[in-house]
């Protein structure tokens, strides 16, 4: 144990209940948490200021010790002087607690053994900060990672790689339609961590001292600029009305209470609006009835009951979204039953978060460009990464320039995001699918901090048409509520409002078919019932989806009373959707060319109204002569049987 005679400082009893390092009245208060395995011989350890240079080592007596947590009070020393560690056995670590972590900086030169905790005092202006508060069931979420999204040299930002870089992109956020961003791990996790090969761990997945932000994610990478600068992203980001849900990734001897703590630390200190975390059933129902987080979105790999929060704040993100997606994507037999049934799985206390790409699959344009998973460069003899990616590369392997695939794969790109964007529950992009972007048919660069990984900013100019159609078709739904609902629909007319809330559509109306080799189908969303969650009544919509090779008709409901259906929009380039409607009474229908989606509206027609009260008028008068005819009849019977009683 190192001694310094001239540091003098008196040891008073802790506060087991505030951990970490917090300025008391009579002196800095030291409290650390461990679990039942780590509890050795335990010290800590001052350093001078900014230096490895041990100014002190003091131990953890047996009576400072509350469970599983010790905890120590110094008078006579401050936190502006020293920097400080915990030695546990033969291990030296950081304050888990710490508001400041010392010795991190440029991205792939993380050295645990250089780190130190220390104080900070927060003096950040939030200027009246307010939190977008937007419903989950109405957010269009945007997964990222804070250095690929515009460390590639032609993001055109100036802090490349940083989160002032997503505070220069905010223009473009608002320009897609973005509502809430979600940041894959940004907390000061060791890249470095496990790794060999001189490989990193790009994504995050690893050891992190998870209370302050990552120190190589900000620009002059220092401590407290990271802080500043995330709150900075914070707030101009809320000013814009989009919200920040960061990623969570704790191993298993992380205490469920440590993971608790730290969620509200970064709610209360940083703002932010969501956490995304894959818990257990048990942590899960701790957080998701959290009182501090009672407001926040909390997002994991699913919620079975809700029983002490009502404000619908949670999420369920899971595959089984993605997989089913991309099975009936490319045309797969059996899988209209699973599909139709995931455009409107929802929840009473739950919100399912939808994705059809993520970090560990294929992007969309690597989706319809890949049969198989091409991850050489992760140097594992491409046996990492998931092997079951359904997908297919439309003729193919690897991206290309002939114009017939190119053409096929926008059009498959473009009933992707109809299948991501017209379905109940909350669409999560996967950062740059909006414009095609690729890793190169890896499915699983999590070591590659390269330009596999970054953005490629160029192809919004070359994949222009798919950007446009990306942006349409969220603001498309945006504009329906009916495409996210906050409860499940019923597929029943529940409130008698002349239609069901939803109905599936085959080659017969009314009727969903599952048969194994089925590849198309339709729902109706009727609009009234918009009513029933104190929303303007709508337009019906009736979407439509063929992944078959040939056309197919779908039957076709009427569109409503005095309204007839209008062609809002379809994913083929020819646009040869034929519709049967106001003049074909028994074979309705809509016939969709191979492999699209087709979208109608209804709306109202004056000519249809004309006909429809002509047909009224036209009934009224038949009805009317009929009751006359059967009156007079009724009469002459009567007056007929009365002569007869009489002779």
């Amino acid at each position: 144990m190192a001694k310094n005679k001239e540091l003098k400082y008196k040891i008073k009893a802790g506060n087991p209940m505030q951990l970490g390092a917090v300025k008391m009245n009579d002196g800095i208060n030291f409290a650390l948490m461990l679990n039942g395995r780590e509890r050795k011989d335990c010290s800590l350890i001052l350093y001078e200021k900014g230096t490895l240079n041990v100014a002190a080592e003091i131990a953890f007596t047996e009576d400072m010790w509350y469970g599983n947590i010790c905890t120590m009070c110094l008078e006579g020393i401050s936190l502006h002087h020293f920097d400080y560690n915990y030695r546990v056995g033969n291990k030296v670590i950081t304050d888990p607690y710490a508001a400041i972590i010392n010795g991190a900086g440029v991205f792939g030169e993380n050295d645990i053994k250089k780190k130190t905790s220390a104080g900070y005092v927060d003096k950040f202006n939030w200027e009246d900060d307010l939190k977008p508060m937007t419903e989950l069931s109405d957010s269009v979420i945007y997964r990222l990672h804070v250095r690929g999204f515009t460390m590639n040299r032609f993001s055109k930002v100036r802090k490349k790689g940083t989160f002032a870089g997503i505070t220069e992109k905010i223009d473009y956020l608002k320009e897609l339609g973005i509502t809430m961003v979600e940041l894959m791990p940004a907390y000061e996790f060791n890249e470095n961590d496990g790794m060999k090969d001189g490989k990193v761990n790009y994504w995050g997945y690893t050891s992190a001292d998870y209370y302050m932000p990552k120190v190589a994610y900000s620009y002059k990478k220092e401590a407290k600029n990271a802080i500043n600068e995330f709150k900075t992203m914070v707030k101009e980001l809320h000013k814009n009305k989009i919200e920040v849900c960061m990623e969570f990734y704790f191993d298993k001897d992380i205490s469920p209470a440590y993971m608790i703590d730290c969620f509200r630390h970064w709610v209360i200190n940083y703002h932010i609006d969501g956490i995304h975390c894959n818990m257990s059933d048990d942590i899960r129902g701790a957080v998701s009835s959290d009182p501090y987080l009672a407001n926040t979105k909390v997002i994991s790999y699913g919620f079975e009951s809700d029983e002490y929060s009502f404000n619908r704040h949670l999420g369920e993100a899971n595959d089984v979204f993605m997989n089913i997606a991309r099975k009936f994507l490319k045309g797969d037999e059996g899988t209209v039953g699973d599909m139709a049934f995931r455009v409107r799985y929802n929840k009473d206390f739950a919100t399912p978060v939808n994705y059809i790409a993520n970090n560990n699959a294929f992007t969309m344009m690597d989706m319809v460009s890949f049969s198989t998973k091409h991850n050489e460069e992760n140097r594992e003899s491409n046996k990492d990464g998931r092997d079951d990616n359904y997908s297919w590369n439309c003729g193919f392997e690897g991206i290309t320039n002939r114009k017939n695939i190119r053409k096929f794969r926008f059009k498959q790109l473009k009933n992707a995001w109809c299948l991501l964007m017209l379905c109940q529950g909350t669409p999560m992009i996967y950062a740059g699918d909006e414009f095609g972007n690729s890793c190169d048919g890896n499915n699983n660069p999590y070591c590659q901090d390269n330009d596999i990984s970054y953005l490629d900013w160029r192809l919004i100019k070359k994949n222009n048409e798919l950007f446009e159609f990306v942006k349409y078709l969220i603001q498309f739904r945006k504009e329906h509520h009916i495409l996210h609902l906050e409860e499940p629909f019923r597929m029943n007319d529940y409130r008698s409002l002349g239609m069901p809330d939803m109905s599936y559509h085959s080659e017969r109306t009314w009727a969903l078919n599952t048969d194994v080799f089925a590849r198309h189908f339709a729902v109706m969303l009727y609009g009234k019932y918009c009513k029933v969650f104190k929303k303007p009544e709508e337009e019906n919509l009736f979407i439509a989806f063929n992944m078959y090779w040939e056309s197919k008709k779908i039957g076709l409901p009427t569109a409503g009373k005095g309204k007839e259906w209008k062609l809002a929009f379809t994913t083929d380039d020819e646009e040869k959707v034929e519709v049967d409607d106001r003049h074909v009474k028994l074979s309705r229908g809509i016939k969709l060319p191979p492999r699209s989606v087709a979208v109608l509206v209804s709306e109202k027609n004056e000519d249809v109204i004309a006909e429809e009260t002509a047909r009224e008028k036209e009934s009224k008068r038949l009805a009317d002569e009929i009751s006359k005819r059967q009156e007079s009849f009724m009469k002459e019977r009567i007056k007929k049987n009365s002569l007869n009683s009489e002779g």
